[in-house]
């Protein structure tokens, strides 16, 4: 019988198991847990993710680096991971190791979130409790901000060549508007999530779990809500209705300020997409349909009747 060959990833799960305690010498199944798609669902692009089973061990999910996408993880993202276990909010962090990741698995029923389950109001105010619940602990010490990754990634796409929309100028303008407003209307930072995707809420029954906290550091909190309702809502009645659900009532600068953080990490999330479709030598994700979708996201909030409204009334 011809052996099977051996999938890329697990040589490096293995590697990564043998300072493992109780699981060196251990034979260990290993699979995918979650193949990478970069549109729509945004999933699994950063790391392999995989599950690693053995007999009388807990199962691991092991996430393990890719190299073209170190600049995409923080190096405190170990620090946050657990920070974030340790408000509840996340699984636990079981094996750190030099791009290997390992946390506790969220077997069946758990599963990853889709847009449409978190468009259930009480789906999405049980995730925003949990981002709340982050919030409102300790803090991490390490800040994260989206306007620095925009000027990063804009010079990474001028080094690369990237050929860009006509229009990216005019959208990087609108993101510094945005700033200029922010910083002028100050922020109270707190540990965020600052990732919005809904393959990054686990969801079981009533129970939500965050994860994937590659980019987690101190930010405004309003930014993980603003750029969670905008992933999620696709009209202003359940994007008021989320910032009511987060802050106990309504207020139409919090409103605005989410709105204007959207489009700020829609701009984020597009130019990554096009920097990583150039970057990147794995051609078979898609960086390039999902940045563009995301600029274009970036372009219709930006392009709004009521931007300079927002801006002036933060």
């Amino acid at each position: 019988m011809t052996a099977r060959p051996s999938a890329p990833f697990e040589a490096r799960a293995q590697d990564a198991l043998a300072h493992m305690p109780g699981w060196a010498g251990h034979a260990a199944r290993l699979e995918l847990a979650a193949p990478p798609v970069a549109s729509p669902l945004h999933r699994a692009v950063a790391s392999d993710c995989v599950l690693a089973q053995t007999e009388g061990r807990a199962p691991l999910f092991l996430k393990l680096r890719h190299t073209d996408m170190r600049e995409d993880i923080l190096p405190w993202a170990e620090e946050a991971a657990r920070l974030a276990a340790k408000a509840g909010v996340a699984p636990d962090v079981m094996l750190a190791r030099p791009g290997v990741l390992g946390l506790a698995y969220l077997p069946p029923p758990w599963r990853y979130a889709r847009m449409g389950d978190l468009q259930a109001p009480q789906a999405l105010a049980a995730v925003l409790a949990a981002k709340k619940r982050l919030h409102g602990g300790e803090r991490l010490g390490r800040r994260f901000c989206p306007f620095t990754r925009i000027e990063t990634l804009t010079a990474e796409a001028m080094a690369a060549g990237v050929i860009m929309p006509e229009d990216t100028g005019h959208l990087l303008r609108g993101a510094a508007l945005i700033r200029e407003a922010v910083r002028a209307s100050g922020i109270d930072l707190a540990f965020c999530h600052n990732e919005a995707a809904a393959s990054n809420i686990m969801l079981n029954g009533g129970e939500v779990r965050l994860v994937d906290f590659d980019l987690a550091a101190d930010n405004d909190p309003w930014y993980d809500v603003g750029a969670l309702i905008n992933e999620v809502c696709d009209f202003d009645p359940p994007r008021r209705a989320a910032v009511e659900m987060y802050a106990g009532r309504y207020e139409e600068r919090l409103f605005n300020r989410c709105r204007l953080y959207g489009a700020v990490d829609d701009l984020m999330w597009g130019l990554w997409g096009l920097v990583r479709a150039v970057t990147s030598p794995r051609e078979t994700i898609e960086f390039w349909k999902y940045g563009t979708w995301r600029l274009l996201h970036a372009r219709t909030t930006i392009g709004s009747r009521d931007f300079e409204l927002w801006l002036r009334r933060l």
